[in-house]
């Protein structure tokens, strides 16, 4: 590997540990209350971490054939643009304003539209990024029935339902194991 890609390497990984301690900060804010101060802290903070997750999105862009020679992943490319959507819908709760709940629509619509989760298919008996995949179908799902795109949930209800079923044979035994923990319980 190059000087050259390796640098790209180890800047993608500083900008996504960046990005994603910025976004886990904002995931955490109480959605209501505290006034117009806290709500100035809480559009302070969305503006920060999304310009963080820009940065991220804009550099893996311009850098994509680099990572790529180092192993970035599809899903992983899938998991930023998911990052974005859930922001965009965080907004969205916080302040009913459906320009962001469109936004979060139009960057899972593109998710779904260039299957970068999909692409995970090699790795399915990788429970780490099934659940990613589950949990962005979960999300687009959601902002689907609120825009009312019937034809949309119908695709993501069935596209779902198959995953789950997957991951039931796929991690029957891991399925099985925490079943049995939670009965001990």
């Amino acid at each position: 590997m190059s000087e050259d890609t390796e640098r790209a390497l180890q800047t993608f990984r500083a900008l996504v540990e960046s990005a994603d301690r910025k976004f886990g900060r904002v995931r955490d804010v109480e959605a209501y209350g505290g006034g117009a101060s806290r709500q100035q802290q809480q559009q302070h903070a969305f503006q920060k971490v999304f310009k963080a997750y820009t940065r991220l999105w804009k550099y893996q862009q311009e850098n994509r054939s680099k990572l790529v020679e180092c192993g970035l992943r599809r899903w992983e490319i899938g998991e930023i643009a998911s990052r974005i959507g859930q922001l965009y819908f965080g907004q969205y709760t916080r302040t009913s304003e459906c320009r962001f709940l469109v936004e979060a629509y139009v960057f899972y619509e593109a998710i779904l539209s260039r299957r970068y989760f999909q692409g995970s298919e090699p790795n399915a008996k990788d429970l780490g990024v099934r659940s990613k995949e589950l949990r962005f179908y979960a999300r687009f799902l959601l902002v689907s029935v609120i825009l009312n795109r019937t034809e949309m949930v119908n695709h993501l209800v069935e596209r779902f339902g198959a995953l789950v079923e997957d991951c039931k044979s796929t991690f029957r035994v891991i399925y099985a194991f925490s079943r049995s923990l939670l009965n001990l319980l």
